[in-house]
């Protein structure tokens, strides 16, 4: 069985058909692939506070990814606001109180709840740069740059935290 040329292809929200290595597919499925690796940390916390907070994010990565979805054609999304950035301020300010402060660069890593958030961490960085390089050839909204960055914080506080309430105890980089 031979590919065809629409086995290459896919539609983007906007309604245009595009190439599966499209900019926007990448940074969708970026986005994608973080609300994953947030789902697989939640499965190890169970219910509870940070679980609560990871769902509300994957429901502001949902937005994200349609809004990038949209990108390049005249259609209504739902869009990343100021009222998502507040809530991540707000979670950086709580969790910053709860967990030492840090002066020197910490490894990542933990049970493995913190250490899935850490690499959630590094992936919502991933994302912040995928989003960048989409701006030079879209209109992007640079509040999504911006909701990224602070997410990447956020998970950051979280992952230290959840280390520190199961008792882990973290480990900083001492140059040699």
């Amino acid at each position: 069985m031979t590919a065809s040329k629409k086995d290459y292809e896919t539609f983007l929200l906007s309604g245009q058909r595009v190439y599966k290595d499209d900019e926007r597919l990448e940074a969708c499925g970026a986005v994608d692939e973080l609300s994953c690796l947030l789902g697989v940390a939640k499965a190890f916390l169970g219910n509870g506070e940070i679980s609560e907070i990871i769902t509300r994010i994957q429901d502001h990565l949902f937005i994200i990814g349609s809004q990038i979805s949209a990108l390049g054609a005249e259609v209504e999304a739902p869009r990343i606001g100021g009222e998502h950035l507040e809530y991540l301020s707000n979670i950086i300010r709580e969790y910053e109180g709860r967990v030492p402060e840090l002066t020197r660069f910490l490894y990542p890593e933990g049970p493995p709840a913190g250490a899935l958030l850490h690499l959630a961490r590094a992936f919502a960085r991933r994302c912040e740069r995928i989003i960048v390089r989409l701006s030079r050839r879209f209109e992007v909204d640079m509040t999504l740059v911006t909701y990224m960055n602070r997410l990447s914080k956020a998970l950051f506080l979280l992952a230290r935290y959840v280390n520190l309430t199961s008792g882990f105890e973290e480990r900083t980089w001492t140059r040699s």
